[in-house]
């Protein structure tokens, strides 16, 4: 299974629905696997139980540094599947789901978890629940506790960001049938949050403008024949803000809610990057922080707390190389995070420097 090929942005997925499954056999496993591109993700797979640990799976998140999943089950217990959903949001990880592995049932709830949802078309499987938890029950009990799942499912589904519509779809198909959903069907019920058109357009674009290689905010020293070493990958860094402190967001959205505040100087894991925002984990807390308020320990040499005064931006090291040697002013260049040429005024000063 190539899980890159479904990247789109920094990570990738998917979603799947119905309210309890009976086909899943195993207990859930997790398995870390890592992309072409150096990104790590985790398959879990087996059965949803109601008496399942899922600390499990979120100390595989935060010690790999898992940026996606995927799943390979065939559903089991709903709120069990509801919850996993709700760690997978609260984590920022984006979710995938492809048709060679099997994702179907209460599976699909927790899918719908993902910051990011991209599907395979057929690959996630939709139908009526078989309710067994109502067995043993008159009547009266079962409507009653069929009303309250299914009202518990709608607004989960509604919390996630999705049509709640989806459940008619399903309640058309018996507990021993399924409906595979296309393409069009899962961005009509925003099941995913890109079609496959949109990744495979994502994909072409990145392989055609592949950035030079480059060392981020390292001091270049203007030479003849240049050798950049490859930008280092950011892992780790503290909270740096004009303001003083900074809130961690809960999407890429500066409206999203916010999850908490931290001061600066604040530690924190960098486990991906998407935009202008770094996908972090602060604590026990995991979030989005905008890329302006973070100081990379990878990156600035050891200066926090300090910045550079920028003159100009190149996209070539020749032209950027040419500025400061026609200039009177001591200046240096710096290769950016994004690979651009800064150009900025020799050494580094306080964050009162306007004056």
């Amino acid at each position: 299974m190539n899980i890159s090929k479904r990247k789109f942005a920094s990570a990738s997925l998917v979603f799947g629905l119905a309210l309890i499954a009976n086909d899943a056999a195993a207990r859930l496993s997790y398995d870390v696997g890592t992309t072409e591109d150096g990104d790590n993700f985790i398959v879990v797979a087996g059965r949803f139980d109601a008496d399942d640990d899922l600390s499990v799976f979120r100390s595989k998140v935060l010690s790999n540094h898992a940026l996606s999943v995927s799943f390979d089950s065939g559903g089991g217990n709903v709120y069990k599947a509801m919850e996993f959903g709700r760690l997978i949001r609260s984590l920022g990880l984006n979710t995938v789901a492809v048709r060679d592995l099997v994702c179907a049932s209460a599976c699909s709830l927790s899918f719908l978890g993902g910051i990011n949802r991209f599907a395979e078309p057929g690959s996630i499987g939709v139908h009526k629940s078989s309710f067994d938890d109502t067995r043993g029950m008159n009547v009266e009990d079962a409507v009653a506790a069929i009303q309250v799942q299914t009202a518990d499912v709608i607004s989960y589904m509604t919390e996630m960001g999705v049509d709640p519509s989806l459940l008619q779809l399903a309640l058309k198909y018996d507990s021993n049938d399924i409906r595979y959903l296309s393409s069009s069907e899962m961005t009509q019920f925003r099941v995913t949050t890109m079609s496959l058109q949109e990744v495979q357009d994502f994909e072409a674009e990145s392989s055609s403008n592949e950035p030079p290689v480059a060392n981020a905010n390292k001091t270049l020293a203007p030479s003849k024949k240049p050798s950049l070493p490859q930008i280092p990958v950011a892992r780790n860094g503290l909270i740096q803000d004009d303001q003083g402190s900074v809130s961690l967001k809960a999407s890429r959205d500066i409206r999203s809610r916010t999850i908490a505040t931290f001061a600066n100087g604040s530690g924190l894991e960098i486990v991906g990057r998407n935009g202008d925002w770094y996908q972090v984990l602060i604590g026990d807390k995991a979030g989005y922080l905008r890329r302006t308020s973070v100081w990379v320990r990878e990156f600035d040499e050891n200066k926090y707390g300090k910045q550079y005064i920028e003159i100009a931006t190149y996209k070539n090291f020749e032209t950027a190389r040419s500025f400061v040697q026609n200039s009177k002013t001591p200046l240096a260049i710096h290769l950016t995070s994004d690979a651009l040429f800064a150009v900025t005024v020799r050494g580094v000063y306080g964050k009162n420097i306007y004056s």
